[in-house]
């Protein structure tokens, strides 16, 4: 196999960005996540602060340019939506980085856009609510009441993102080639199953 592409979808507080790069660090290959923002905009032209204010997040078109300002983008004869150019800007950042070779990228739907690669390995990471809400408290200095309420929101923005640009439901087991919990596993194990997982492709 020449190259092999790792996706992990998360919960929100789950550890899958630790997980990640666990897993990027042992196999020696970049590892994407927010900098994935940073080739997005330097490809497409399009800022970073703008980038960001789109990453993972769903959004009514024409209600949300009203709000923040921006108006639909003519590319040709067609009218782009500001949120759609942000997710093509993501999307062809994605597909830019895979071909440079073997990677681990973590959200914003890589998993569905590369879907049709060879060495193509989709992990979605969870955990249970009170090691979430433990984790992001600790990590986000918030109290428990406040990063339970940031969990849920986080998660139901990264389902109807993912449902929106996919068509699929964020989670599903089908949608995945391993799932797991970190709450049950512990970071590290976790990585080593994905590592082991990766070793069996290769055989």
């Amino acid at each position: 196999m020449s190259n092999l592409y790792i996706t992990i979808g998360r919960e929100f507080g789950s550890g899958g960005r630790e997980i990640g790069k666990k897993v990027a660090k042992a196999l020696n290959i970049p590892y994407y996540d927010k900098e994935l923002m940073a080739v997005a905009a330097q490809e497409s032209g399009l800022s970073p602060q703008f980038l960001q204010s789109y990453d993972e997040k769903p959004t009514n078109s024409f209600l949300y340019s009203l709000v923040m300002g921006h108006q639909g983008m003519i590319t040709g004869h067609q009218t782009t939506s500001v949120d759609q150019m942000a997710a093509n800007a993501q999307r062809d950042a994605i597909l830019s980085v895979a071909d440079k070779g073997s990677c681990v990228i973590v959200g914003r739907c890589a998993d569905y856009i590369l879907r049709d690669r060879p060495g193509l390995v989709r992990i979605f990471i969870t955990a249970d609510l009170d090691a979430r809400i433990a984790r992001v408290s600790k990590r986000d200095g918030l109290d428990p009441k406040a990063a339970e309420e940031k969990i849920r929101r986080m998660d139901k923005t990264r389902a109807s993102y993912y449902s929106f640009h996919t068509d699929r439901k964020w989670g599903a087991a089908e949608c995945f080639d391993m799932c797991l919990s970190s709450s049950f596993l512990g970071v590290d194990k976790a990585a080593e199953l994905i590592l082991k997982l990766c070793e069996g492709m290769e055989k």
